[in-house]
């Protein structure tokens, strides 16, 4: 798997994966916070900005252990590892394949454990019907795009509207692996248990407002660890990185300085 990708700045390394149906792109204030003092990653998953389109099905440990020799061909020795939503849920799996290599690790508004039935069978009803189509409809995106921000966020604002329109980019060829990615996020197994293998301090950060993966859900990760802690995001919804930029961008700064 050849993965598209920024790398910037100098010093100790940070890898970023972001959320499904965003891009390596999402990072880009905390890049230019941290590459002050950090090397920055941040990779686009398959199906996703710049990446190759495939519709081979992975799981998510397929992923993560492409993401590992990723890094590998990179020739990283020593990292920090920073997923949001699905880059969260990668999180057990990458530890597994690079606790050697991993120095802290950040989970950012993510769940490993099992999808809840009544969300599984929504959102797998939403990919069937995406696939049929081969594209996402206004009807189904006006009901997507909502899940990834605070009630509040301003819809008229150009963070809401840019995902409302990369949403509707989503068309032909990269529908099928985009699919088979979701299916693969929101049919995962249950890594709760992955998490007492974790030796590195571990934070997990969510978003007050977080719709799709809510506070409660990082308090109950956070019971399976060693060196864990919880942290708040204010007034954000699961893209808490960009719907408060400041705060996540602080908080970050905080756990990696």
């Amino acid at each position: 798997m050849k993965f598209s990708y920024i790398d910037e700045g100098k010093g100790e390394i940070l890898v970023f994966v972001h959320s499904y149906l965003w891009d390596k792109e999402m990072w880009r204030p905390q890049i230019e916070e941290l590459k002050k003092n950090f090397r920055c990653i941040a990779l686009d998953l398959p199906n996703h900005g710049d990446s190759e389109n495939t519709a081979e099905q992975s799981s998510l440990r397929e992923l993560a252990e492409q993401i590992s020799n990723f890094l590998k061909e990179l020739k990283i020795e020593k990292y920090s590892y920073i997923g949001l939503s699905v880059g969260g849920m990668l999180a057990p799996y990458i530890y597994n394949l690079d606790k050697n290599k991993i120095n802290k690790m950040v989970v950012m508004d993510s769940y490993v454990g099992e999808e809840p039935i009544e969300t599984k069978e929504l959102y797998f009803s939403m990919l069937d019907g995406i696939e049929k189509i081969k594209c996402i409809p206004d009807t189904l995106i006006e009901k997507i795009a909502p899940m990834f921000f605070s009630p509040s966020i301003d819809k008229s604002g150009i963070l809401y509207k840019s995902f409302v329109e990369k949403l509707k980019t989503i068309q032909g060829e990269k529908v099928e692996g985009i699919v088979k990615l979701g299916k693969a996020i929101f049919g995962r197994e249950n890594a709760l248990n992955l998490l007492s293998d974790i030796e590195v301090p571990t934070y997990f950060v969510v978003g007050e407002y977080d719709i799709p993966r809510p506070y409660n859900e990082s308090v109950e990760m956070a019971t399976y660890m060693k060196k864990s802690k919880v942290l708040k995001i204010k007034n954000a919804g699961h893209i808490s990185n960009l719907e408060n930029v400041e705060e996540a961008s602080r908080i970050l700064v905080d756990i990696l300085k």
